[in-house]
C-alpha cells in the first residue's frame, strides 16, 4: 500500500483520514506527460479570436511536446499518452501511469475555461499526499508564467490525480474563456513559457523532493470512476465554454460526510 492509516473509520462510504505524515516522494526519472482530451473531445474553448477559437486539446499537446523536450534535454525519460490528436480514454491514461511503477511521476497537462470570463490564473490539482509538492512547485512556476498570482494548488479528487499509483498531478495552464489569457496562450512563445514552467516545477522535485514544503496528510477516498461524474451535454458545453475532464464530465469529490473531512482538514476541498 503506498500509504498507511493511522485509525480507520467507515462513514458511509465517505473519507477516511491519515493522521500519519506523508512519505516523501520517492526519487524519479520518468516522466509521463498526459495532454488532456483529444480527437472527439476538445476540451474548453476561447471565445473567437483573430485566428479563430483556442481549443484545449490543440494547447495541451503543443505544451507537453515542449514540456518533453525541455525534460529529455535534462535527461529525463518521458513518456506522452498521446502524441497527435486522439481520443485516449481516461482510465487507459491511468493505466499508463500506474504500469511505469516507481522512480516516474505523472503531469496531466489542460487549459481551463468557465462560464465566468474574468476567472484567471493557473491552478494544480492533487490528491495524494506525495504528489502535493509536485504540484506545488509546478504551480509556483506557472504563476510565474503568465504573469500574475495563480488560483493555488487544490486537492481535488479526479480521476488522474487519485487513480495512479505513482505521484500525479493536473495543471490548468490559464484560463481560455478569459479574454487577456486566451490571447496570451495564443502566442507559441508564451506556451513555451508555460511549458518551461512545468518542466522546471518537475526538475526541482525530482532533485529537492518535498525539501521546504509543508507536508499534507494522506486521505484515503475509493478510486474515482465514470459512474461518479456529472455529464454536461456537447450543447451545454458549448453554450457556457464550461471544461470537463471526463470526456464532457468533471469528476466530483465524494460528498459523503463532508463535514468530517473538513473538520480534520479544514480548507483543503474544493467540492464542485
Amino acid at each position: 500500500m503506498r500509504w498507511f492509516l493511522v485509525g480507520l473509520a467507515t462513514l458511509g462510504g465517505g473519507f477516511v483520514p491519515s493522521l500519519g505524515a506523508a512519505a516523501p516522494i520517492r526519487p524519479f526519472s520518468t516522466v509521463l506527460l498526459d495532454p488532456g482530451h483529444g480527437g472527439t473531445d476538445n476540451g474548453g474553448m476561447s471565445r473567437p479570436l483573430s485566428g479563430g477559437r483556442l481549443l484545449e486539446k490543440d494547447l495541451a499537446l503543443d505544451t507537453a511536446r515542449r514540456v518533453a523536450q525541455f525534460l529529455r534535454a535534462r535527461g529525463f525519460h518521458v513518456v506522452m499518452t498521446r502524441t497527435d490528436d486522439r481520443f485516449v480514454d481516461l482510465d487507459e491514461r491511468v493505466r499508463v501511469a500506474n504500469r511505469l511503477g516507481p522512480g516516474a511521476v505523472a503531469v496531466s497537462i489542460h487549459y481551463n475555461a468557465t462560464g465566468d470570463r474574468s476567472i484567471r490564473g493557473a491552478e494544480t490539482f492533487f490528491w495524494h499526499a506525495d504528489s502535493h509538492g509536485l504540484a506545488t512547485r509546478i504551480e509556483r512556476y506557472l504563476s510565474d508564467a503568465l504573469g500574475e498570482t495563480g488560483r493555488g494548488v487544490v486537492r481535488r479528487r479526479l480521476r488522474l490525480t487519485r487513480n495512479p499509483t505513482i505521484p500525479a498531478v493536473l495543471a490548468e495552464c490559464a484560463y481560455l474563456t478569459n479574454a487577456r489569457e486566451a490571447r496570451l496562450v495564443a502566442q507559441p512563445h508564451v506556451r513555451e513559457r508555460i511549458a518551461r514552467a512545468i518542466a522546471e516545477g518537475i526538475v526541482e522535485e525530482a532533485r529537492f523532493g518535498d525539501e521546504g514544503i509543508a507536508a499534507v496528510p494522506e486521505i484515503w477516498a475509493p478510486i474515482s470512476r465514470g459512474a461518479e461524474v456529472r455529464k454536461v451535454s456537447k450543447q451545454s458545453r458549448k453554450k457556457r465554454h464550461r471544461k470537463h475532464h471526463v470526456s464532457t464530465s468533471i469528476e466530483r469529490v465524494d460528498r459523503a460526510r463532508p463535514f468530517l473531512a473538513q473538520a480534520f482538514f479544514p480548507g483543503s476541498f474544493m467540492l464542485r
